[in-house]
């Protein structure tokens, strides 16, 4: 029996969230048993709708040093076997309190780049292991000195069953909005950075034009109110759909038709698997992260973000290339299936927590399946 501690930072959002919840329903009950950590607060929130217990590390300052002592007596008296953090932080805290195996989990290509130098120094030849959602993540953190054998590409896992259920769910209608509607959704976190005020522009224009354009701009964040302050001086009827917290971003994307990510560099692509596995056409910037996944008019379009030019304009061509999005979305469904399996990216964890306890190097008997074939 293996005890795993996930430990959480301020990171924690949607995909640690989905992740999380997979590998606690899915790992086996007869050789694993959780406990969920966070060292930051506001993780709390962000993962309640687990509905497992969680506790809490106080930090009267954030500096990850005050949270290793702490740490350290709560994995001795748990008996944890290994730490799994889903920060650099929270890895941080992690490694200053124990020698354990540590296992950190990566979404964020931009986080990887940020904090390379931090997981860089955390580093140990045995014992430790980078998860890396996608080949972008793990790029930048070999080229912030992580040593590559260190970094396993793990892609997300999609549990298909119950994105069927949720599309087959009332919520279209509880949201107001009509059969006949395209449902546009932009990826969470929203910030300025992310192209969402852009993308939810070429919603609102192409709504002007013939209707039937719908956008849900999700989360709490200052963008967020910002582009919804927008909206309500917006001429036409309402392009914007407000979402309750009763609806998280996995469940909207799910009955979501078009997935906009428009970004000027690379972001994490989570959102992008689960658009693919819930039939969402995808619309991006041809930046090397989503270029990754998406080829153009092949299982996603894709459109280049030029110095000092507005994408609105692309963005609003590719929304009304309704053969193209209907081709894409067919495609990319049947990728979905071959690259995001949740059996597989189980049996994957399973395998790198296995090399950890047993020396061996945490890739060992891994492939990527996207690359497999």
């Amino acid at each position: 029996m293996t005890h795993l501690c996930h430990l959480f930072d301020d990171a924690a959002g949607w995909e640690q969230r989905v992740a999380l919840r997979s590998l606690l329903d899915r790992l086996p009950a007869e050789h694993f048993i959780h406990t969920v950590a966070t060292i930051d607060p506001s993780a709390a929130a962000r993962l309640s709708s687990l509905n497992r217990p969680m506790h809490i590390f106080p930090r009267p300052i954030p500096l990850d040093s005050l949270a290793a002592p702490l740490v350290a007596r709560f994995v001795d008296r748990r008996r944890i076997d290994l730490v799994q953090a889903w920060g650099a932080h929270a890895a941080a805290a992690a490694r200053a309190a124990t020698q354990r195996p540590l296992v950190i989990e990566l979404f964020d290509p931009a986080a990887a780049l940020r904090e390379a130098k931090l997981l860089r120094t955390l580093a140990r030849p045995a014992g430790f292991a980078i998860v890396c959602s996608c080949e972008i993540v793990r790029r930048r953190l070999i080229e912030g000195g992580v040593p590559p054998g260190l970094c396993v590409v793990i892609r997300p896992g999609i549990d298909f069953g119950w994105i069927n259920h949720c599309r087959r769910s009332p919520m279209r209608e509880q949201l107001g909005v009509a059969k006949s509607d395209t449902l546009v959704i932009v990826s969470e976190p929203v910030l300025r950075e992310s192209g969402s005020f852009e993308a939810f522009w070429a919603a609102a224009l192409l709504n002007e034009l013939d209707e039937g354009i719908c956008c849900i701009v999700p989360g709490r964040s200052k963008e967020q109110k910002r582009i919804s302050r927008y909206a309500a001086t917006a001429p036409s009827r309402a392009t914007i759909i407000s979402a309750c917290d009763d609806h998280p971003f996995e469940k909207l994307i799910a009955i979501s038709d078009v997935l906009i990510l428009a970004p000027r560099s690379d972001v994490s692509t989570t959102a992008i698997a689960w658009a693919m596995a819930s039939g969402a056409a995808v619309i991006g910037s041809a930046i090397p992260s989503i270029a990754e996944l998406i080829a153009h008019k092949v299982n996603g379009l894709l459109f280049k973000q030029e110095r000092g030019k507005s994408a609105v304009g692309p963005m609003v061509r590719l929304l009304q290339d309704r053969a193209s999005l209907d081709k894409a979305r067919e495609v990319a469904r049947g990728h979905a299936y071959e690259v995001f399996g949740l059996r597989r990216f189980i049996e994957q964890h399973v395998r790198v927590y296995d090399n950890l306890m047993c020396d061996r190097a945490p890739g060992e008997g891994i492939a990527d399946s996207a690359r497999v074939g």
